[in-house]
């Protein structure tokens, strides 16, 4: 039997869907509602294809490959059919991709993973977290003004998280070691950019450009490296030596090369510049149009001339942020701007197309309705801030981290980096206000003492859930509750999420193609293997509860079992500064 899938002739010689011959020609046909080793259901229609003989679009996933067939998995018609389907799910779509601070962070941290991360002390976790996002965490979390703390979901309860103290704890954790994390970096592409300023804007632009895996030199005048930073615009009663030395620290540890006593103008030129690297991205702090046009740079009379979309000056090759561009700039937006033209820079380096940081669909829900925020609140600690005396200058110390993070809400969704709703949105172009209702039906959040959390505003009505718990024989397990337009999926016969997931809530979490069920961190289920019971360096069993006492520093048990909480922490925690 034959048939051609966009273009390309497939030749098959047992019946199977068209889902399932496209894969044998290396044709990915999107599905969300299929999984493999479970019926197809036809649900979510994202799978559609054009049978271009008949002129029908059929749902790939169940419809059999035919002899003669030519389908089309990518044209115009079946693309925006797509689009269409993605935008009524997320029409009715209740949860975020991204917390309110992760939104608002000018970095784009992910802040609730960080947190959870430094709760269970997983401290490497932490710290990757932090670095794959933000540059010179240490320093930038000392001076940031924290947009992130201010639009915390928190702050409509009480007050926002301590988000800038968290990251400042682990990140200073980090550098106090004696190899710090090294975050990923691809591999040598055999170009060199040179950044000329050494202030947080230049060594920001350093830390990001060095992970796109070039040759990174950075010039600075002075003979110290920290430019502005080193002056009274900072508090240095806040930052101690082996803050900065520790950055850069890194930074050479990431290849990054350091020259002092070079003033652009004097030892080196642009000129020289623009021919010994591949690009530059100018990082000098406030100057003024008289030494710009010195340079050869174009300015204006607001200062130097630059593209907004590219950080690109009227010079090819050349970028400038910070200060710079826009004097008296917050060192958080320094930051970002560094971020935007080191991605700038690194573009035009390897002849590509420049155009700057690429923003991944990002569901909204929006403004919370009433109720909402206690519905939040309840999967958090119910304590105030907490506020040691000299914070600003000594930091959280463990204890009060742990403390701290336990009042994170996590506004964020568990599945954001792999749930298909999100990337096919993405792929396909969809906007979620495009068959916008009235009112958006109400957030709901079920947690049950379950191996899983259900947040059904989520749930595209896939069925998988349905299917994965009535194969692998759960009691009571998921059916659909309801009829017509508020069908939705649920635990039968009106038990708990609990008595739905005592077996399989492992794989019903890998199933869903959205978050609508993800992992339930606070869950400790009723009997764990015994070499999973190594925590913080004391023997445990899951009566005395995750996180209290013995188990993760909370408190004593008060059953003697375990000393009260006096458990040694492993070699790796006691490494942690206590400030």
């Amino acid at each position: 039997m034959k048939l051609t899938i966009d273009n390309i002739e497939v030749e098959i010689d047992e019946p199977m869907t068209i889902f399932h011959a496209a894969q044998k020609a290396g044709i990915d046909i999107p599905v969300m509602c299929y999984k493999e080793g479970y019926d197809y259901f036809t649900s979510c229609m994202i799978c559609v294809v054009k049978d271009m003989k008949t002129g029908k679009t059929v749902p790939g996933c169940s419809a059999q490959a035919l002899d003669g067939m030519v389908i089309e998995t990518q044209c115009e018609e079946i693309r925006e059919a797509r689009k269409s389907t993605l935008e009524l799910l997320l029409s009715e779509h209740v949860g975020d991709c991204e917390a309110p601070c992760q939104r608002l962070c000018a970095v784009h941290s992910e802040i609730p993973k960080m947190i959870r991360e430094i709760k269970e002390e997983q401290f490497e976790d932490a710290i990757a977290t932090v670095r794959a996002d933000m540059a010179i965490p240490s320093i930038l979390e000392r001076f940031c003004n924290a947009p992130c703390e201010k639009g915390c979901r928190r702050a409509q309860y009480d007050e926002g998280v301590s988000i800038r103290h968290l990251t400042r704890y682990i990140s200073d954790w980090d550098l106090k070691r004696e190899t710090p994390y090294l975050p990923p970096m691809r591999e040598s592409t055999g170009k060199k950019i040179a950044i000329v300023g050494s202030g947080s804007t230049g060594l920001a632009a350093a830390f990001y450009a060095a992970r796109e895996g070039h040759a990174i030199t950075v010039f600075e005048k002075q003979d110290r490296f920290g430019g502005r930073l080193l002056t009274d615009d900072f508090d240095q009663s806040l930052m101690e030596d082996w803050v900065i030395e520790g950055e850069l620290r890194l930074l050479g540890l990431m290849g990054v090369e350091f020259k002092s006593g070079q003033t652009l103008g004097e030892q080196i030129t642009l000129d020289s510049l623009t021919r010994d690297f591949d690009a530059v991205i100018l990082a000098l702090g406030p100057t003024g149009n008289d030494v710009l046009e010195t340079l050869g740079i174009p300015a204006t009379d607001k200062g130097i001339k630059i593209n907004p979309k590219t950080a690109m000056t009227g010079v090819k090759g050349v970028f400038a942020a910070g200060n710079l561009v826009k004097s008296g700039m917050p060192i958080l937006k320094s930051v970002q701007a560094a971020k935007d033209a080191a991605t700038c820079a690194s573009q035009f380096a390897n002849g590509e197309e420049i155009s700057g940081i690429y923003e991944m669909y990002n569901h909204m829900m929006g403004r919370l309705q009433e109720g909402e925020i206690d519905i939040f609140v309840s999967g958090a600690d119910p304590i105030p801030r907490l506020k040691p005396e000299n914070l600003e200058v000594e930091g959280y110390n463990l204890a009060d981290a742990k403390v701290e993070g336990g009042r994170c809400m996590h506004c964020d969704c568990r599945a954001s980096h792999n749930c298909k709703l999100r990337i096919y949105s993405d792929e396909y172009g969809a906007k979620q206000n495009e068959f916008k209702g009235e009112q958006r039906a109400k957030y709901v959040h079920v947690n049950q003492d379950a191996g899983a959390v259900f947040e059904s505003g989520k749930c595209i009505k896939c069925g998988l859930c349905v299917q994965v718990t009535n194969a692998n024989g759960e009691p009571y397990g998921f059916t659909f509750v309801g009829r017509g337009f508020d069908v939705t999926a649920g635990v039968s016969l009106d038990k708990t999420l609990a008595e739905g997931l005592e077996q399989v809530a492992d794989l019903v979490v890998e199933a869903c193609p959205t978050g609508a069920l993800s992992h339930n961190e606070k869950y400790v289920p009723a009997y764990v293997p015994e070499d999973q019971y190594q925590h913080v360096g004391a023997e445990w069993s899951p009566e005395h509860g995750q996180g209290t006492g013995c188990c993760g520093g909370g408190g004593g048990c008060g059953d003697g079992e375990c000393g009260g909480g006096a458990a040694s922490p492993p070699a790796e925690l006691a490494e942690a500064p206590s400030k």
